[in-house]
Parts: structure tokens; C-alpha cells; sequence
């Protein structure tokens, strides 16, 4: 449900909200912005109008309390739209006996000042429960905060350490997937108890230094690295794939993480002759379809050596071109399918 602004605002700048993001939130007099990357890795792909754009993102980003509130309002500000399928935010409810999933309505077509409110099934004067709220996978926003029932009682929650980074393109941060619980990255951090860092960027080639300071920040129990695919939209690009999956695949391999994995760029319908001409514009031919082919064999063929320290992993989107409607990002069922076959690598 959309609302108003009319209800008592508990600021984005209270400290009971626990925000969770791999930076620092950025807070002026009116909300918070969570940011993904440090500011050095937008100057980094400057010129590169989808990703910089994606890199804004608050994928996998939210914030955190516990309450007896019947129901939340999230207060979003500047929010911003960068892609035309629907968007939501989400909540958790995190009982003892396990995790109610709220999905929030499509907020696409509204920008600016949005208030969703979302029922958490909690009741006054019963057991305060942490909650989760997550922002839209794809668009960006800042919060001003949030509004409970009154005399509803609110607390922190702190959150997780992060166990899991994710690296990747589009398939990582969630494309095409309305609600952010529904995309494969989110739904195994759950299944799997991996709260996880989402720097999945849309359009990204694969950019090591990008990525450098996420695997230098901590000791991950799992690293997985998805990136490859938009290498195939120029030959030249194709041809320049192997050089710097080398280096960002011996940067991980040579840190202290636990376990790494290099997902391969997925099958796709034009590989076949199938599925929609273009992608917002971009052709999806046959020659994209064979230059997919030619990065997938060229990064197995370069990154099999790195082998066991490096698990690759392939096969994970099935060849079914009903699960991708645009051509390239599944929605929740396909989804759901990829994180059921990602999950047997992680382990």
C-alpha cells in the first residue's frame, strides 16, 4: 500500500535503525543514502552511462530494527527509476520460528516522495521481533525513516556480518525481478544463513579494480564472481575478456577467502536463434549469440588452472527461453531455478 506523509517520522537519523550496506550511509538533514561502492569506482567507469547509473543502486541494502508494530511505513525520498520493469521494496519479519516474506506493491511508476507501508502480522504488547526492510534492487533512492503504530514500541537489531560478496553484472543485482527477496543472490542468502554484499552491477564488463576493495575489506566465507557477459555486445570486447578475469580471478584466489567461485556467463536465446531481436536497443543476434559462446569457452579454458582453489560453476540459467523474457534476466521463477543451481557450488 502507498501512502502519505502524514504519520510521526522516526528519522533516517535515529540511532535505532540499523542500516545495512558495505558503506558507510550517507546522511544529510533529510535521509540516508545507502551507497554500495566507494565513490572512487564511479570515477573508475566514467563514461559509462547504464553502469555508473546501476553502481547507485542500493541492491541488497536496507535497514534494520525490532518492533511490535502491526505494520511499517518506509519513508523513500529521491527515489529514481532506471529501468522499465516493475520495482518494489520488501520486508522480513524475522520470528523465532523462522522468516515471513512481505513483498511490497510496484512502486514504478511513482519517483520522488514514496511512503509504502507494509504489514509485518506483529501484535501490540507482543514480543519485539527484528525486522528487515530491503530497498529496490534496481532503482536508487535515499530514506527519511519510518513510521510504526502508535505507541509501538521500536529497538535495534543489529545485523549480520556479511559472509558472502557477490560480484557480478545484471544477473547479480536482480534485473527484471520486482521484489528484492525474489532475485537468486537474496533468496540463497537467506536459504544458505549467508548475509551477503550485493555488488552485482548492471552493464559492468569485468573491471578488476572495481572489486578490489570488497576483497580486501573482510575474509568471505564465499566469493563469487558472475561476470563475463557483456564482453559480447563488441568483438573487441570478446577478444579482451581473458585479461582481466585473470587478474581479478588471482587477486581473489590469492586472499584468505574460504571458498571462491567463478559463475560463468549463462546461455542465452540468441545463442539459438530465439528470444526477442534486442534488449533496450541492443541487438541480441546471432553474433551475440556466438561471441557468448567464444567468452565462456575462453574464460573456462583460462580460469580452469586456478582450479580447486577457483570452482567454476556454468549451466546455472536453463536453456528455456519462456524463463527470459527480455532476452537476458529471468523473473522470480527463473530466479528461483538459478538459485537452486548456484546453491550446490557454495556449499
Amino acid at each position: 500500500m502507498l501512502r502519505r506523509w502524514w504519520l510521526p517520522l522516526i528519522s533516517a537519523a535515529d540511532p535505532r535503525l540499523t542500516w545495512v550496506c558495505p558503506q558507510q550511509p550517507e546522511q544529510d538533514a533529510e535521509a540516508v543514502r545507502l551507497a554500495r561502492f566507494p565513490r572512487e569506482a564511479t570515477a573508475m567507469l566514467a563514461g559509462q552511462i547504464g553502469p555508473v547509473a546501476n553502481l547507485r543502486s542500493s541492491s541488497g541494502c536496507g535497514l534494520r530494527l525490532a518492533t511490535d508494530s502491526p505494520w511499517v511505513d518506509l519513508h523513500l525520498t529521491r527515489l529514481r527509476h532506471h529501468q522499465p520493469f516493475p520495482s518494489s521494496v520488501a520486508l522480513e519479519v524475522e520470528h523465532a520460528t523462522g522468516v515471513t516474506a512481505v513483498h511490497g506493491p510496484d512502486v514504478r511508476e511513482r519517483q520522488g516522495n514514496v511512503v509504502v507501508r507494509l504489514p509485518t502480522g506483529l501484535e501490540r504488547d507482543g514480543p519485539l521481533t527484528p525486522i528487515a526492510l530491503w530497498l529496490p534492487l534496481i532503482s536508487t533512492c535515499a530514506v527519511a525513516g519510518i513510521s510504526l503504530a502508535d505507541g509501538a514500541v521500536v529497538e535495534s537489531a543489529p545485523a549480520p556480518a556479511p559472509r558472502w560478496l557477490a560480484i557480478g553484472d545484471s544477473l547479480t543485482q536482480g534485473f527484471s525481478v520486482q521484489s528484492p527477496l525474489d532475485a537468486w543472490v537474496p533468496r540463497l542468502s537467506r536459504q544458505l544463513g549467508l548475509p551477503c554484499w550485493n555488488l552485482g552491477v548492471g552493464g559492468i564488463k569485468i573491471e578488476p579494480d572495481v572489486f578490489h576493495w570488497a576483497l580486501e575489506t573482510r575474509v568471505w566465507d564465499v566469493v563469487t564472481i558472475a561476470l563475463g557477459s557483456n564482453h559480447a555486445w563488441r568483438q573487441s570486447d570478446t577478444d579482451a575478456v581473458v585479461e582481466p578475469a585473470l587478474r581479478l580471478a588471482q587477486f581473489a584466489c590469492a586472499g584468505p577467502h574460504r571458498r571462491i567461485v567463478w559463475i560463468l556467463p549463462p546461455w542465452k536465446p540468441c545463442e539459438t536463434g530465439k528470444g526477442p531481436a534486442d534488449f533496450q536497443g541492443m541487438p541480441l543476434g546471432p553474433d551475440v549469440g556466438v561471441r557468448a559462446g567464444q567468452i565462456r569457452a575462453a574464460l573456462r579454458t583460462a580460469l580452469m588452472p586456478l582450479a580447486p582453489r577457483l570452482v567454476l560453476a556454468s549451466d546455472h540459467v536453463p536453456e528455456d527461453v519462456r524463463l527470459l523474457p527480455d532476452g537476458l534476466h529471468p523473473a522470480a521463477h527463473g530466479s528461483a531455478i538459478i538459485a537452486e543451481r548456484v546453491r550446490t557450488f557454495l556449499l
